[in-house]
């Protein structure tokens, strides 16, 4: 599975350095991209729509459902601020489970270098009545990231840093109600991200996300224990709309 992502991210990257897309001499390439920590001008808006796929644990599902992906898809948006600032969000699901994100971002511009630091906080919950289960949920978490965004002349590169934290989580099993209300550090990941101009001004996003969670909120409905993290790969694929 490691090979498999390392593999579509280098073929990514290597096709955004050697064959750049039409018409994209005059294109600003931090104008297009979206997940760049780009510093926007106050009233700027952007969005995007990604679909991730992760590969869950093999200790949290059965062997013989250990190769399935769990995709999820996600719509995001950024608005421009001033003094350096936006106001991001975003809504993800996959079907059973809805997770709405959003904060301030804040960045540095260091001529074709940009870094930023996000400060998120989410609401999620779900619902799981199929397969035998009669399951609920409902949780908020935080985010902090840090992101180095790097522009070159035919994409953008950007690396990222971020820690999870868990501030409380219900879960429901049929007549069975647990309950967490403190501070947990329950993930922590780094993501590399690259984004291109694919026909025109039009970007596309291509990425990896390797996470290290003992709660992955897409995973709830496996009830996962935190007596450990777990390795959970994420390839990202996005569309600046």
């Amino acid at each position: 599975m490691k090979k498999t992502l390392l593999k579509y991210f280098l073929f990514g990257l290597f096709t955004a350095a050697l064959f750049p897309a039409v018409g994209t001499a005059q294109i600003d390439m931090t104008k297009g991209s979206f997940l760049h920590p780009t510093i926007m001008t106050n009233g700027e808006y952007k969005h995007e729509f990604s679909i991730v796929l992760a590969k869950l644990p093999e200790d949290q599902v059965e062997a013989i459902s250990s190769w399935i992906y769990a995709p999820l898809f996600a719509y995001r948006a950024k608005y421009g601020l001033p003094y350096g600032f936006n106001l991001k969000g975003s809504v993800s699901t996959n079907i059973i489970t809805f997770q709405f994100r959003a904060g301030p971002q804040w960045g540095y511009d260091f001529g074709k270098v940009t870094l930023s630091l996000n400060p998120d906080v989410a609401y999620w919950f779900g619902q799981l009545n199929q397969f035998g289960f009669n399951s609920k949920v409902n949780a908020w978490s935080g985010y902090l990231s840090l992101l180095l965004g790097i522009e070159f002349e035919k994409f953008t590169l950007t690396l990222g840093g971020e820690t999870e934290h868990l501030f409380s989580v219900t879960q429901k099993a049929d007549d069975i109600e647990t309950s967490i209300t403190k501070n947990l550090l329950v993930g922590y990941s780094f993501s590399i991200v690259i984004e291109q101009p694919v026909w025109g001004d039009n970007f596309m996003t291509l990425g990896v996300k390797f996470n290290y969670s003992r709660f992955y909120w897409p995973a709830w409905a496996v009830f996962p224990t935190w007596d450990r993290f777990n390795f959970l790969p994420e390839v990202i694929v996005g569309f600046v709309l």
